[in-house]
């Protein structure tokens, strides 16, 4: 059990890292361009999205699997 938790944990933080910073990084790049201001707007955005994004994903994928295994299955 305790495998498949730390697993989850580490599922959870890597894709909330990945997807959070993808999308905090588009939405900054369309609202103020890539120019040198960049990457100070992009960490500020990530920072408040990162943890946001975790807590959600730690919580509720569980849930969206099942929903998806019971449409599959």
């Amino acid at each position: 059990m305790k495998h498949k938790l730390l697993a989850h944990c580490i599922y959870s933080l890597m894709m909330s890292a990945t997807m959070t910073g993808c999308v905090s990084a588009i939405v900054t790049v369309v609202n103020l361009g890539f120019s040198g201001a960049f990457i100070e707007p992009w960490l500020y955005s990530w920072s408040i999205a990162f943890p946001v994004g975790f807590v959600l994903l730690l919580f509720v994928s569980p849930y969206f699997k099942r929903i998806v295994e019971a449409f599959i299955y």
